[in-house]
């Protein structure tokens, strides 16, 4: 019989590891996680296998890899905000990203807010009158209850002590649609949907990340629009099962921080826009992260009454 510590050397080297993606095959999530992945197989000199288990708000996928064996060799795409409704939590294996074992930050995704084009403004300050002169008539489109561009919407109309109409769609690109024929008024998404600005279908009136975008160097920060300190973010960190061993963690961390850093991935994943590379951290700063954006976004949830069930 091998010893646990010759079992722990053979570990990420003897058969592929599958980073699990919570969702569908196309989509930015899943893009990002194969220029990763394809980058990270270096790293480790291993290969690394892309596995789509999308649906239930990540949790599909999430359930599957915390019930995984923690041995470094099956792991989570994840994205923050990963929000689990109290109502499936009695069934879950986990509470929240924070109850996995943290391995990497990987990168940061801004979304911008952008309008329907018949919207009466032309810059941040302008719309964000119209809102608080009669928020009831203006209403947001989100891809579901606690999906990332719902809680950023509900985030930015806290900001502005407004509250308005929430239309929840299947998917972000519904929303987009909708946006475009005027049967909503306005909604947080992908820098991509710039082409739809350029074309004068949506209005933008901000890109909520820390900077402007290169491909788009004519979209304002909201910061530099009038909000300051305001971003909207989605962050995609890679996690493990629970108790996956330090070392095993410390062998994945040092591949990942190779890949986040690299200009090589930089140019796989740019075109996805607003993309921000992570910085190289180790374990323990990851978790950290983790842990405080989980609380961000639990307390704009309570702070908002969202009825997650």
């Amino acid at each position: 019989h091998l010893s646990l510590r010759r079992q722990r050397q053979m570990c990420i080297r003897d058969r592929p590891v599958t980073v699990v993606v919570p969702f569908v095959a196309g989509s930015p999530t899943d893009i990002v996680a194969r220029a990763f992945a394809s980058e990270f197989s270096l790293a480790l000199n291993t290969p690394v296998l892309v596995d789509n288990k999308p649906g239930a708000n990540q949790t599909i996928a999430g359930s599957y890899v915390s019930r995984a064996a923690p041995d470094g060799y099956t792991l989570f795409f994840a994205n923050l905000p990963a929000v689990v409704a109290p109502s499936l939590r009695a069934s879950l294996p986990y509470q929240g990203v924070g109850d996995f074992a943290p391995v990497s930050d990987v990168l940061t995704i801004g979304f911008m807010l952008v309008t329907a084009p018949s919207v009466p403004a032309t810059t941040l300050k302008e719309f964000v009158a119209l809102l608080k002169a009669d928020p009831s008539k203006y209403s947001y489109g989100s891809s579901g209850i606690s999906t990332p561009i719902h809680l950023m919407a509900e985030m930015f109309n806290k900001e502005l002590g407004v509250k308005t109409l929430h239309v929840p769609y299947k998917g972000a690109n519904q929303v987009q649609l909708d946006l475009m024929s005027d049967r909503v008024t306005y909604a947080f998404l992908p820098t991509g949907t710039m082409d739809y600005v350029r074309a004068g279908k949506l209005k933008a009136f901000g890109l909520a990340a820390s900077q402007r975008d290169p491909a788009y160097p004519e979209l304002p920060t909201m910061e530099e629009s009038g909000m300051p300190g305001f971003k909207a973010t989605v962050n995609f960190v890679l996690v493990g099962p629970k108790k996956t061993p330090p070392d095993v963690l410390a062998k994945l961390n040092a591949a990942a921080n190779k890949v986040v850093g690299s200009d090589a991935f930089y140019g796989k994943v740019k075109p996805v826009g607003g993309v921000e590379l992570s910085r190289p951290a180790t374990t323990a700063q990851v978790g950290a992260h983790i842990a405080a954006e989980e609380a961000r976004w639990n307390a704009l949830i309570k702070r908002a009454d969202i009825q997650l069930e």
